[in-house]
């Protein structure tokens, strides 16, 4: 992949930020992972110059609201080019076979029966298993459980023609049996609630979540060059938000740093 396009980064309570969501973008295509919590997603897509012609691939982690409830505007909008002769292509939606029914069932409750006829032909919920693989994008990506505490979710580790590797945990501290999926990544696409420094404050472990330091610290473990930072409380000041975060990362971490805000666009050198 050539480009991460920052959508969205903030928690699910977030009001200063979209929800955290992303484009991976490459010659061959790219990946949409998750939607966010509702129709801002359409606002996110535009405002980066992403046409929803070219969401090919969705991949959506869990069934949270602030990142699933998006997907059902993405299938509605989507649905509405194929009904207009607009698109051709198939529009694949990537996600646990418990997630993939309950996504269908809103479409089937929420949209015309119209844009519904679309869903399972040209618009199609593909289940996903613990370690299998798919291309997507030219690239081979191999999805696993997270072995979250909450809800069942899933992450996805991407490897690229020319050896690039990309590891999205979800939005949860990555738990070790799934440590070896990060080791020696290039880059490691990981939540940080808060800082270290204010844990008490927003008290992350308790609602399923970890710091900033934390994160560096499994990344500088597993030996991962770029570690992305997002999923965060938008208490601290946006305008702060990237200096602290990316000083209390470093303190611990010693590759790249990237604390993206909404509508960042990161460069994906391997």
């Amino acid at each position: 992949m050539e480009r991460l396009i920052v959508l969205g980064t903030g928690a699910a309570n977030a009001l200063r930020y979209y929800n955290t969501c992303f484009m991976l973008e490459g010659p061959q295509g790219g990946l949409l992972v998750d939607g966010g919590g509702g129709n801002g997603i359409l606002v996110q897509l535009e405002k980066a110059g992403v046409s929803l012609l070219d969401v090919k691939d969705i991949f959506v982690t869990h069934e949270h609201i602030d990142h699933s409830l998006g997907v059902i505007w993405l299938v509605r909008m989507t649905a509405s080019l194929f009904l207009r002769e607009k698109r051709s292509d198939i529009l694949r939606i990537h996600c646990h076979s418990r997630l993939s029914e309950k996504l269908r069932a809103i479409c089937q409750f929420t949209l015309s029966e119209k844009q519904f006829s679309t869903v399972g032909t040209s618009i199609r919920f593909v289940p996903v298993k613990d370690g299998e693989q798919r291309s997507i994008a030219g690239h081979t990506v191999t999805f696993f459980n997270t072995h979250s505490r909450k809800a069942e979710q899933f992450g996805f580790h991407m490897e690229g023609p020319d050896g690039q590797r990309i590891v999205c945990t979800g939005d949860e501290p990555c738990q070790p049996a799934c440590g070896h999926y990060l080791e020696s990544a290039d880059w490691l696409l990981h939540e940080a609630f808060c800082l270290d420094a204010d844990s008490r404050v927003f008290r992350p472990h308790i609602i399923g979540h970890g710091t900033v330091r934390e994160a560096a610290l499994l990344a500088g473990k597993h030996h991962v060059r770029n570690l992305v930072l997002w999923h965060t409380e938008d208490r601290t000041p946006p305008s702060l938000r990237k200096e602290r975060y990316t000083e209390e990362a470093r303190q611990a971490f010693r590759g790249g740093v990237y604390v993206p805000d909404d509508l960042d666009v990161i460069a994906l050198k391997k």
